[in-house]
């Protein structure tokens, strides 16, 4: 489905502002280093990202479909090592409250908001420029 150029354009700053949220994704380096390196690297390159997007670049699209995939996977393997080591440890950060936010609210959300931007990236085209 093909929007009219104005209401693409509006289309495509509202999918950048999606992308530009997961700048949340930096976190502390207590918990990124050891664990979420590649949360650091999806929240660093959110902002070009949408840049590149918001500006219309022809090749956005695709990149931030790899963008988006490799984030999924990233959050999928997080969660999934910190379950498997969480039984390990006694009581940690993420089972008491504010950590508990992260596994509970955080991925979740981050997750929902991959899926919008993959939604919304098979609508995205670009207006041709002269």
């Amino acid at each position: 489905m093909i929007l009219e150029s104005s209401k693409q354009i509006q289309y495509n700053k509202t999918t950048s502002i999606l992308v530009a949220v997961q700048t949340w994704r930096i976190l502390h380096p207590a918990f990124g280093i050891p664990a979420g390196v590649g949360d650091i690297l999806v929240g660093v390159t959110a902002i070009p990202f949408a840049y590149f997007l918001r500006k219309g670049y022809s090749w956005s699209k695709y990149a931030l479909v790899v963008w988006s995939v490799l984030g999924v996977a990233d959050l999928v393997m997080a969660v999934s090592v910190g379950t498997i080591i969480a039984s390990e440890f006694g009581t940690s950060t993420m089972n008491t409250f504010p950590g508990v936010l992260v596994p509970t609210v955080g991925v979740p959300l981050a997750l929902i908001l991959h899926g919008i931007t993959l939604y919304r990236l098979r609508n995205t085209e670009f207006p041709t420029r002269h």
